[in-house]
């Protein structure tokens, strides 16, 4: 039979082939690529999971936007979100003038429209805190470092975090919480007028060495501080003589040095008792694994029986593989599920997989040219259900799983993990999610974790 004729007939059996096998709620989920054959379909594999702790050591330092505040979680457990941050002095050798007399001292926070938790339903309450504790040069933060600071707050503010809509644009926005600081610190920012201190960034952070801006009690809901906003600074007030004044020190720009410390008490949940690189399989939790950012909680993947499908089929071709990774119904309304997860490599170790050069090794975007090389990372992303509320995690792996079947790539578990996820030309850009966003995942018997293959047998 010429190759013609043989992929005229499978194509009609891959019809027969899917009518049969591919459950209907599937049907026009693009699962299928128009130049495929799709001669065989499956979503059978065995797929294990669970939930790894994976380390504390998250970097922190410089990791955009800053979050601050917190949420409750009957599952996961409470998180608290702190903020460390140095102030930048706008000019330099700056002076106030012969008599100045301070009127009050401001701290405006602009913060996004990506409110987590109890949002426009829960009051946040920050004080703000001056450091005593400088930042060093040489120095690693980390989610769970700290810096000290003085116990007596510089002033506090309880708030409603809330989005607006303007009536033009339509645009959603904010509105920036502005906290009034002790006026003993606006005397003597102005004392310093003209002297060394304020001669240029570096002298300014050796004599105000920056912030903490502390929740306060039991937070039920977290910002997402935008530092690069004009809209967040410190403003100092004053007067010379009649003449009103402003200064302005803000927290934007490259010298500015800043981290969050993210806080996380699972007392009383099923990961209470976790240890660092265990693992907790789903069905200890009830058939559910869990993602959170900044606490280092992964979810872990193993399909064991990859491998066996060129053994079980002989010469295959996979047409489409998709992976997709439910979302726990009703999970995500309050305390929303992660746009992206990022995919390593792991094994046994239950740690994330490194090159010899550091690099961690990622799951590739589908592109063939893209398997020995760690520059296009791909992710799952979330797909949401609005008239079910339902939704899952998908990601297009043909190629990937491909060069597992051929014995090019190890069929090595997977930690999946919150992540920022851009896509270039380049490379793509994958990197830690720094708000602390959580999701529940599920394994269970009518919703489980699928490697939905279509492929096409060449023997």
């Amino acid at each position: 039979m010429n190759l013609a004729v043989r992929r005229f007939t499978l194509f009609f059996f891959s019809l027969a082939t899917l009518a049969s096998c591919e459950d209907p709620s599937d049907i026009g989920l693009d699962l299928q690529d128009e130049n495929q054959i799709g001669a065989f379909y499956t979503d059978t594999l065995t797929v294990n999971s669970g939930t790894v702790l994976h380390s504390d050591s998250v970097l922190a330092f410089r990791q955009l936007p800053l979050s601050i505040g917190g949420y409750q979680d009957a599952t996961l457990g409470n998180v608290k979100a702190t903020a460390f941050t140095e102030l930048g002095l706008s000019g330099e050798s700056v002076s106030f003038g012969t008599t100045p007399v301070a009127d009050s001292l401001v701290l405006s926070l602009d913060y996004s429209t990506d409110i987590y938790g109890a949002k426009g339903i829960a009051p946040l309450t920050l004080s703000v805190h001056r450091l005593t504790e400088n930042f060093q040069d040489k120095a690693s933060y980390f989610t769970n470092s700290s810096l000290s600071y003085d116990g007596d707050a510089l002033g506090s503010v309880t708030f409603q975090p809330k989005v607006f809509v303007n009536d033009t644009t339509k645009a959603e926005t904010t509105k920036p919480a502005r906290i009034r600081l002790d006026l003993a610190l606006a005397n003597e920012l102005l004392e310093q007028s003209g002297k060394d201190p304020l001669k240029d960034q570096a002298k300014f952070v050796q004599f105000f060495k920056g912030i903490a801006i502390v929740p306060q009690a039991d937070p039920r809901v977290l910002i997402a501080l935008n530092t690069s906003s004009s809209k967040t600074k410190l403003t100092l007030y004053y007067k010379n003589g009649t003449e009103k004044k402003e200064q302005n020190f803000f927290m934007g720009g490259t010298s500015i040095r800043n981290f969050t410390k993210i806080e996380a008490n699972r007392t009383g949940t099923a990961l209470a008792g976790l240890s660092k690189y265990e693992l907790l399989k789903s069905s200890e939790t009830g058939d559910e694994m869990y993602v959170q950012a900044g606490t280092q909680l992964l979810a872990k993947l193993s399909i064991p029986h990859l491998t066996k499908m060129k053994e079980k089929y002989g010469n295959i071709v996979i047409n489409r593989a998709e992976l997709v990774v439910p979302v726990k119904n009703n999970s995500f309304e309050t305390l929303t599920a992660p746009e992206y997860l990022g995919i390593y490599e792991t094994n046994n170790s239950n740690r994330i997989l490194y090159t010899n050069k550091g690099i961690p090794k990622t799951v590739p975007v589908d592109n063939p040219n893209a398997l020995d090389s760690y520059a296009f990372p791909t992710a799952l992303a979330l797909v949401k259900k609005e008239d079910t509320k339902e939704a899952n995690y998908r990601v297009n792996v043909t190629a990937y799983v491909q060069a597992i079947i051929d014995g090019k790539k190890p069929n090595s578990s997977l930690l999946i993990t919150p992540a920022k996820f851009q896509p270039g030309t380049s490379g793509n850009s994958l990197s830690n999610e720094s708000v602390p966003k959580r999701a529940i995942l599920v394994n269970t018997a009518d919703r489980g974790v699928k490697l939905r293959i279509y492929f096409s047998k060449l023997d």
